[in-house]
């Protein structure tokens, strides 16, 4: 993630820490110019639009269900969505936007290239801080990001992962300490672009994450590109234990396959980052049927909605959620999604 900094808290002080940041942190985008409708005026310019375009950045079969809901609640948008995913999604998605050829309204940012969609005013100038703080909207602020123009709906999260059929009790991964074990030599995958793993970097500090990088290279893993390769072969038995899985991922496969033999430990540190950033295209055709769109995935009903079929992905700040559960009793570090502006 670009510009991302991390940093390791407890669960009470790290939540404490994240709603001053959103109070009291500058804001550039609550400058003149902005805008911070009324929810009373957000709801009668949704009705007057009655359409809402929307590209979310869940999973495929996420989105079907989260837009039937959304409707169930607000019947008189007629919503439609479409599917971006990967870098070349990304980039046609802001080649799109950029030439003013998008019919999307409210949409998931890539973070492959987010800091262009800033540089080119793609995202309307909404006041989503100024709006939440009032009550117009009701999103968590520490959601909100440096900017004020975009939401994070969720969660990305770091666990190791282990065959339960192939690892005996005895031998059964605890900690990051667990990756050097010589048990697991040659035994064990990790990703080539390891993501959770530079969100130690706070807890640790640089030095002792590159320290830690060359003894775990020195003990063979197997490196696979994405969860979803390396999950599949922890639950094939190519390799008996993962170092640095999503739980969404995870919790897909045992969903799937109740009885696929994968168990899961949370670590100390236990990292953790922002994810699903949402806006509004600035060209957008239905900007307050957006609005009500982003609140209600910012919502507890949408937060469980997602939550219930990706369990992980919903937002660590939104009790019930499993991130919620899990980050609560945890040492949490904390990897903000927030590019520096």
């Amino acid at each position: 993630m670009m510009g991302v900094g991390s940093r390791v808290v407890s669960w009470v002080t790290g939540l404490l820490f994240l709603q001053l940041v959103a109070a009291f942190s500058v804001d550039a985008q609550s400058k003149q110019g902005t805008l911070s409708p009324t929810k009373e005026q957000i709801l009668e310019g949704a009705k007057k639009e009655g359409k809402l375009r929307v590209n979310p950045g869940h999973d495929d079969s996420a989105i079907p269900t989260l837009v039937k809901a959304f409707e169930k609640k607000y019947p008189f948008i007629q919503t439609t969505f479409g599917i971006v995913t990967g870098i070349e999604g990304g980039q046609r998605q802001l080649f799109e936007m950029t030439a003013g050829s998008s019919s999307v309204d409210a949409f998931s940012p890539s973070s492959s290239f987010l800091d262009d969609y800033f540089k080119k005013n793609l995202l309307k100038a909404y006041d989503f801080r100024g709006m939440a703080k009032t009550g117009q909207l009701k999103i968590p602020e520490a959601m909100i990001d440096e900017s004020g123009l975009m939401v994070w709906l969720g969660t990305n999260t770091g666990v190791l992962a282990y065959n339960g059929k192939l690892v005996p009790a005895d031998k059964a991964p605890k900690s990051w300490d667990s990756c050097l074990d010589p048990y697991f030599k040659n035994k064990f995958s990790v990703d080539t672009k390891p993501n959770i793993l530079t969100w130690l970097t706070a807890p640790w500090g640089e030095e002792k994450l590159l320290a830690y990088a060359k003894q775990l290279k020195a003990n063979s893993p197997v490196f696979g590109r994405g969860n979803t390769r390396n999950i599949t072969m922890l639950a094939s038995g190519e390799v008996v234990m993962n170092c640095g899985m999503y739980i969404h991922t995870l919790e897909r496969v045992r969903k799937q396959d109740p009885s696929a033999p994968i168990k899961m430990v949370t670590p100390n540190p236990f990292p953790l980052s922002y994810h699903e950033p949402e806006a509004v295209y600035v060209n957008s055709k239905n900007p307050n049927a957006a609005l009500l769109w982003i609140e209600w995935l910012a919502s507890k009903e949408g937060q469980e909605l997602v939550d219930s079929i990706e369990p992980g992905r919903g937002s660590f700040l939104v009790g019930g959620t499993l991130a919620y559960k899990l980050a609560k009793g945890a040492n949490a570090s904390i990897c903000g999604g927030f590019p520096p502006r």
